[in-house]
């Protein structure tokens, strides 16, 4: 009786060792696969979670290797001492060529005598850290204007840098704005502004020291995230962790709308309209300092994912998700974006309704553009923008 019982267990133990071993190569195998043969690769970022939902094959591929190269410069953003200015190291891969200036693009070279110069500043969004340089916004708007002005040198600098928000963007401006002869300094933020209000708070920065830590982790590190234990950089960890938190959202968010965004309390109500007023005083100060230096301003808010009409599932799905992770900022962001109007002076245009009617998904991971979004993104800019030159042309001309 006790051999039979030992027995028992021995198989017990045989089958439970071969169940373990069945689950181990099943992981293995679906790793394996995960990394070398699916477009999900390593999930870093969740890059190609998201992206693989609303990219094209080829944009995707696009869009992992920029990240890799981006990755491959470790510290890639520099300050200048005494000054708001962060910019990139001076640097080239097959995706990105940043110039001495410290933004993507060529070298700038002495001004033309009929030559036209634009410096679009802006953040991620500008720089397309995913995205092929023909789907910048910038490089969208140098097209248009290039077709729209055939006599006239157009030329359109690229002056995103990960993480800017638009205090850093005028320092930028107004730091190398004459250096690089521009006529036309561009703007574009609101989304890292509310964001960064919402962390904490208005504050105006005061120049960075040389141990201030810059803003650069937008695109992780590749080599940092292979010293991390091997589950928290299993692709078959993070695709089920991401599909189970979308699956989630997705079947119980919805039929609990009323719940999901928390209401302001009164600390942050007064927070945003201070951000409100600070914005708005940050853009007419700018506005008369670049003025000048003989350098129009003009500021683009830029488009909101909480305020998109339609939201696609995808989008509805980020949108509760980004609320179930950082409760309140729904109706921080609605506060903050209603607070902003279009201006004469200075001269803001609005983009917050660029994507309206857009019932595909235009923000892929609740902040970033699609190759398509950015692109009708670039279009409106220069819808915007062609008007104005058109009358400032025909001055010359007169």
């Amino acid at each position: 009786m006790k051999i039979d019982k030992r027995i028992d267990k021995i198989v017990s133990l045989k089958a439970l060792f071969c169940a373990l071993l069945v689950l181990f190569l099943l992981f293995a195998a679906a790793e394996f696969t995960l990394r070398n043969f699916t477009s999900f690769g390593d999930t870093l970022n969740n890059l190609e979670y998201y992206a693989s939902l609303s990219f094209s094959e080829e944009e995707l591929k696009t869009a992992i290797k920029a990240r890799e190269d981006l990755a491959s410069l470790g510290e890639k953003i520099v300050g200048v001492p005494g000054t708001l200015v962060y910019r990139y190291k001076k640097a080239r891969t097959d995706s990105f060529s940043f110039n001495s200036f410290g933004f993507r693009g060529d070298e700038p070279q002495k001004k033309e005598k009929n030559e036209y110069r634009i410096g679009v500043f802006g953040d991620s969004r500008i720089v397309g850290v995913y995205l092929a340089e023909k789907n910048t916004i910038p490089f969208v708007l140098r097209k248009r204007l290039e077709k729209e002005f055939p006599g006239r040198k157009i030329t359109v600098y690229n002056i995103g840098i990960e993480g800017s928000d638009l205090q850093r963007e005028i320092s930028f401006a107004e730091f190398e704005g004459e250096r690089l002869e521009l006529d036309m300094a561009v703007f574009y933020a609101g989304g890292n502004d509310i964001n960064y209000s919402f962390e904490r708070g208005n504050a105006d920065y005061q120049p960075f020291t040389e141990d201030d830590r810059l803003y650069q982790n937008l695109i992780e590190n590749l080599a940092s995230d292979k010293k991390k234990p091997f589950l928290q950089r299993s692709a078959v960890v993070k695709v089920i962790k991401e599909s189970l938190s979308s699956d989630f959202i997705h079947n119980f968010a919805p039929s609990k709308k009323e719940e999901m965004f928390v209401p302001l309390i009164p600390e942050y109500e007064a927070r945003a309209d201070e951000f409100v007023a600070k914005f708005k005083a940050r853009t007419k100060k700018a506005s008369d300092d670049l003025a000048e230096k003989g350098i129009k301003s003009v500021f683009f808010f830029s488009p909101l994912l909480q305020l998109k009409k339609p939201l696609s599932e995808m989008e509805q799905n980020l949108l509760f998700k980004n609320e179930m992770t950082i409760p309140g900022v729904y109706s921080y962001v609605l506060r903050c974006s209603n607070g902003i109007s279009e201006s004469e002076d200075p001269l803001i245009f609005m983009q917050t309704s660029v994507f309206d009617g857009h019932t595909e998904t235009m923000f892929y991971d609740s902040v970033h553009f699609t190759p398509a979004a950015s692109r009708i993104a670039g279009n409106d800019m220069a819808n915007r923008l062609i008007p104005l030159l058109k009358k400032y042309f025909d001055q010359q001309k007169d």
